[in-house]
């Protein structure tokens, strides 16, 4: 009896251990962002997202794949910024959110860009110049807010509730332009069927850097070995490419 007594408190105890190491784990939120945070099927995808689990690992942090997920972003800014152990994904660096959140990044600089038919020949040298044409947007999407903070009037937008409305009315000439990142506009084109050869990059509306945005209680420690591990992977090795490069072009 007092041999079960001892296995009865050992596995409660190793029970209990488990569910504490589960609790230690990282939450990690992105909205869609293609191609740095993308729905595939149950799971979360992308560059953003394979990032943040290699430079885990490298920290022997591990986060496994059901602990990334997709929401939207308003969610995923305050549930980062109020609660514990949240990661957001791709987020903005600047003096509204510096104090929110404790930084690893910046991992990529993700352009905004205007595509439109090549067939159109269309002539854009400044923003100014965008007030003469129409431009598909997905609503609420990343891209469209910037070219609403940059100054675009929501009148000129083409409003679509996805890529897929949004790219139809391209496609069908009842817009001149689509707002879209410069990484996944090819993507969203070819996933609809349409030759990314077509149609070209009429004007780059904005660059901004993306970091990796930990909560508040996040250790200092943790973070430093994150940003470390990252300068890692983006350092060029020995044939000119870096890791970070391998990672997605292979």
């Amino acid at each position: 009896m007092k041999h079960i007594a001892i296995i009865t408190f050992s596995l409660v105890l190793s029970l209990a251990a488990a569910s504490s190491a589960r609790a230690e784990h990282f939450i990690a939120m992105a909205a869609p962002y293609p191609p740095y945070s993308i729905s595939n099927g149950l799971s979360v995808k992308g560059m953003a997202v394979s990032t943040l689990t290699t430079i885990m690992d490298m920290c022997g942090t591990p986060i496994g794949e059901q602990e990334i997920k997709l929401m939207p972003w308003a969610y995923a800014y305050e549930s980062a910024a109020r609660q514990s152990r949240r990661i957001l994904l791709n987020a903005q660096r600047n003096p509204n959110t510096e104090h929110l959140y404790k930084w690893v990044g910046p991992m990529t600089t993700a352009k905004t860009v205007l595509i439109g038919r090549k067939s159109d020949k269309l002539f854009i040298p400044t923003r100014e110049h965008l007030k003469d044409y129409r431009i598909a947007t997905v609503r609420w999407s990343r891209p469209e807010k910037t070219l609403l903070a940059g100054g675009v009037e929501e009148t000129q937008l083409c409003r679509s509730p996805s890529h897929v409305q949004a790219l139809r009315r391209l496609d069908g000439g009842e817009v001149d332009l689509f707002a879209s990142t410069e990484l996944g506009a090819p993507c969203l084109l070819a996933g609809m069927g349409m030759r990314p050869e077509d149609y070209t990059i009429y004007f780059t509306f904005d660059e901004e850097p993306l970091y990796f945005a930990f909560s508040r209680d996040t250790d200092d420690k943790l973070i430093a070995r994150l940003n470390r591990a990252l300068q890692e992977i983006k350092a060029t090795g020995p044939h000119g490419v870096s890791r970070f490069d391998q990672m997605f072009t292979d």
